[in-house]
């Protein structure tokens, strides 16, 4: 009976003492990802008048893309920071001295790294696309909300893009329009001016634009057929339906070419998009490449938390732990190569193979760091790495300590 209730309070204490960091490392990350929103946020909040309300969705759709990246490191972060507070308090020490070796301390943090793995599986996969098409329609609410209040009657008003409009009248309860002068510029070699007796406006969020229906009217346009020739064009319309696309900040790196774009899309859309596209077609390698990500993230997040144990454990009682600084330099080191097999996969150089070798020379790590965990057994290879950062990170300490 013993031997089964020391291992699961064992278990029990490393698991709350790694949720904690983790915890503090993902709101400390969270906000300082979030930082890097607050510009575009402020600018939709000056030029599109936002309210509260709208403003706190907005930073609660945003979310799911900011814990996509912030999870992984902090999971990573809480292991490490975990491990190398036993460590410096003799816990480990003590730990071996009753019979408990390393390898029993690997089950509870390959249960933690599951959990941060399926959650980082469960944004990627199932809160993003929902969390971006919450945000394009959100979006485009404001948009047209700005768009209708800045219509007002016998005044030029800056409509969408280079279009611009002049109304006569307009109906308060249907908001119909009379007497309408739009000029449109947005192609500067044939730019138009329409004016038409009535029109409205029909929001299509399915679409992301505003389509205006004009009645009654005519199109003035001037066509540049070669340099120094122009030629005047009018037609006369009982009905004419001008697109206009709305543009408002772009939050979400996502592209137009299907409905909301690649992070409104499910794994099932990605893939069926990509069947019905040739292997070498822009558009699906697009698409691959975010569906490879998803997986790769959640893999990638299981890999670094587990990576974590081996390069704390390593730390000394009394010494100035290298496992933090050497953590975060493996973090950005793993980015760096999942930017990488993302800008080969664009160039169709096997979308598989590229965006999940930086899994797999992880994974060979993590493999390699804990076999070798044990000091007695460490390679020469781990010496040449830790031990000048570990000998680095002291000197630099030094020389703080003395200014």
């Amino acid at each position: 009976m013993q031997k089964i209730t020391v291992p699961i309070l064992l278990y029990s204490y490393i698991l709350t003492e790694t949720i904690i960091p983790f915890l503090a490392s993902l709101l400390i990350l969270g906000n300082i990802l979030f930082l890097g929103k607050l510009l575009p946020l402020f600018d939709l909040i000056i030029n599109f008048r936002v309210n509260p309300l709208d403003f706190l969705k907005l930073c609660i759709y945003l979310t799911p893309n900011l814990l996509l990246y912030a999870i992984p490191m902090a999971s990573m972060l809480g292991v490490i920071l975990c491990f190398s507070r036993m460590v410096a308090d003799n816990e480990i020490i003590a730990l071996k001295s009753v019979g408990i070796g390393t390898n029993n301390l690997l089950p509870p943090i390959t249960v933690f790294a599951v959990v941060t793995a399926a959650l980082t599986l469960y944004i990627g996969t199932g809160l993003i696309p929902t969390s971006t098409i919450a945000t394009e329609k959100l979006l485009f609410k404001i948009a047209t909300e700005k768009f209708d209040k800045g219509l007002k009657e016998n005044q030029f008003g800056q409509g969408i893009g280079k279009v611009v409009f002049y109304i006569d009248r307009i109906k308060p309860d249907s908001h119909k329009w009379q007497g309408i002068y739009l000029s449109d510029t947005r192609d500067s070699r044939n730019p138009m001016i329409i004016t038409a007796a009535r029109g409205q406006f029909t929001a299509k969020p399915e679409q992301l634009l505003l389509q205006v229906t004009l009645k009654d009217g005519s199109i003035h346009r001037t066509i540049q057929e070669e340099p120094g020739k122009e030629l005047s064009e009018t037609i006369q319309f009982e009905k004419y339906s001008l697109n206009l696309p709305l543009r408002y900040p772009q939050f979400l790196d996502s592209d137009k070419s299907v409905a909301f774009g690649k992070k409104a899309m499910t794994q099932k859309e990605l893939l069926a998009f990509a069947e019905k596209h040739e292997p070498g077609n822009e558009e699906a390698i697009s698409k691959m490449i975010e569906y490879h990500k998803r997986l790769v993230l959640a893999v990638g997040c299981f890999l670094l938390t587990v990576l974590g144990l081996p390069l704390a454990i390593r730390s000394r009682p009394g010494a100035k732990t290298v496992a933090l600084p050497f953590g975060l330099v493996l973090f950005i080191l793993y980015y760096i190569l999942l930017t990488g097999g993302k800008a080969a996969a664009e160039k169709n150089a096997g979308i598989a193979v590229s965006m999940w070798t930086p899994n797999l020379l992880f994974g060979i790590l993590t493999v390699y760091l804990l076999a070798t965990k044990d000091k007695k057994s460490e390679s020469l290879l781990v010496s040449c790495i830790l031990r000048p950062l570990t000998h680095i990170y002291n000197r630099i300490k030094q020389r703080k300590g003395r200014l």
